[in-house]
């Protein structure tokens, strides 16, 4: 692997970061793929690399637990007979 003048590594990390900001947000996002040529990260920049390690594993789980979410409300919509079903009035418990 040959190593990228440390100069690259900025832009690297905006790319990420960048990502990252549109990965929570409500659109779509594109995978990123590392350079292949990238090298070693110099490290007066591993700190930012930390940092934006830490908010992509913070963002996995919040996009986790909402999707986990979202499951148990499906889950529960589910059970909700199709109205007209039964031929009988259908109410959902939104409190308990």
């Amino acid at each position: 692997m040959a190593d990228r003048p440390s100069a690259e590594w900025p832009t690297i990390l905006d790319e990420m970061e960048a990502d990252l900001a549109r990965a929570l947000d409500p659109g779509t996002a594109d995978g990123w793929v590392p350079p292949a040529d990238a090298g070693s990260i110099p490290p007066h920049l591993f700190e930012r690399a930390q940092r934006v390690l830490g908010a992509q594993q913070r963002a996995i789980a919040r996009l986790t637990s909402e999707q986990e979410g979202v499951a148990q409300h499906l889950a529960a919509l589910r059970t909700v007979p199709p109205a007209g079903a039964t031929g009988q009035s259908v109410y959902l418990d939104v409190v308990g």
